[in-house]
């Protein structure tokens, strides 16, 4: 059945449509760009993106993650398999991702699947978040401009082969590569961007979005770290269990104690092999506290730590169901361990009279997470954590 929508629903679609445009503060020089290093593939996880809908009824226009399918699309069975709604469009916002490219420049890439490239068009948007003394800050930097589907590769025929093939699916298929050219991209140690890929679909079919690059191959792609447990066994002792995710360019991992929680040392390190967890025992440790962290590090050189866990002298394990926060005071970075959170938690950073400096959305699975307060000016602050179940806990926060 053709569906008919009224003057006052077109008009919110415009609306919109105007709103996605907004263009930075100086205009954007759209180029070919270099995308060979896929940073999110989606084959196992959603990678942290979220896709808000635009509308409600029957203009709901949002992007579903499918885990069995591994990519972004509006197709979710079997909860969704009617025919979407047209026109619509659709939204994906990427977390947080620091530039692998020059001041100036930011390459966008994706796969895509839409039913009628040369009609149906697609814009990107680079947002930039920036942490100050004053909370995060973000803004729209460069913009793409509406832009058609086949104008940038030359879409294949893609037929739905399952799982649950539907012919709703049913299009073309290919890639945008492209470098987005403007000044106001300005790369600094506190300032992260986000990525807002959005479709403007003309038919009653469905859509996927999958692949996201932002650079060349030599991109860093760190390590995610989700989670990193320390149990002391009763010969001396410890063993070392940590969970990864997107493993990308990583040669091995180094593990590193400490007495006091600032000054490490190496003590052991593993070859990486691709895999999600990874365990190590270190042997003739003291029986006092002792904290450990993971170093990861590529094939370039370039390093990422995990968060810090603290091993008590009478405990034997880490894990822990309290709020804490070390090293106290912190200057740079800061782990916050807590128990083993689900999707939905999330933590805020205010100051004593209630104003939210950080929010900090907390990897699903994990017991700690690390947070980087460089940005906060010295002084006292408090670190809430609600685990998105209803249970919120609260600890105190000093800043050096």
């Amino acid at each position: 059945m053709k569906l008919f929508y009224s003057v006052k629903a077109r008009l919110l679609f415009l609306s919109f449509f105007s709103i996605v445009y907004v263009s930075a503060q100086t205009p954007t020089i759209v180029t070919p760009g270099v995308c060979d290093g896929v940073i999110a593939d989606f084959n196992s996880e959603d990678n942290g993106f979220n896709s808000p809908s635009i509308y409600g009824s029957i203009f709901d226009s949002s992007f579903y993650y499918s885990s069995a399918r591994g990519y972004w699309t509006d197709y979710m069975y079997p909860l969704r398999t009617t025919a979407p709604g047209f026109p619509r469009v659709q939204n994906i916002i990427s977390p947080p991702y620091h530039n692998p490219n020059p001041n100036g420049t930011f390459n966008v890439g994706f796969y895509y699947i839409v039913n009628s490239p040369a009609v149906d068009r697609f814009q990107v948007r680079i947002i930039s978040v920036t942490q100050t003394p004053s909370g995060t800050v973000t803004n729209v930097e460069a913009t793409s401009g509406v832009q058609f589907f086949s104008a940038w590769s030359t879409p294949i025929a893609y037929v739905d082969n399952g799982p649950n093939p539907t012919p709703l699916l049913d299009g073309f298929a290919g890639n945008i590569c492209m470098r987005l050219i403007d000044p106001d991209i300005i790369n600094g140690p506190n300032t992260t961007f986000r990525v807002e890929v959005s479709y403007i679909i003309n038919e009653a079919f469905f859509a996927v979005f999958d692949n996201l690059s932002i650079g060349p191959f030599q991109s860093p792609l760190p390590v995610n770290f989700i989670g990193l447990l320390a149990n002391r066994n009763t010969d001396n002792s410890v063993s070392l269990k940590w969970d990864v995710s997107e493993e990308i360019n990583v040669q091995e991992y180094q593990v590193e104690r400490s007495e006091n929680g600032s000054y490490f040392v190496p003590v052991g390190a593993l070859t990486a092999k691709g895999k999600s967890i990874y365990a190590y025992t270190n042997t003739d440790v003291p029986a006092a506290t002792v904290f450990y962290r993971v170093k990861s590090v590529d094939i370039d050189g370039r390093f990422k730590y995990s968060g810090i866990v603290k091993l008590p002298g009478n405990s034997t394990n880490s894990y822990s169901d309290h709020l804490m926060i070390y090293p106290t005071p912190a200057q740079d970075e800061i782990t916050v361990t807590h128990k083993k959170l689900s999707r939905g938690a999330q933590m805020t950073i205010s100051t004593v009279d209630g104003k939210v400096m950080k929010n900090i959305i907390p990897a699903a699975g994990s017991s700690h997470t690390p947070v980087t307060i460089n940005g906060l000016t010295p002084g006292i602050y408090f670190l809430r954590l609600d685990d998105g179940m209803g249970n919120v806990q609260t600890t105190k926060l000093l800043k050096n």
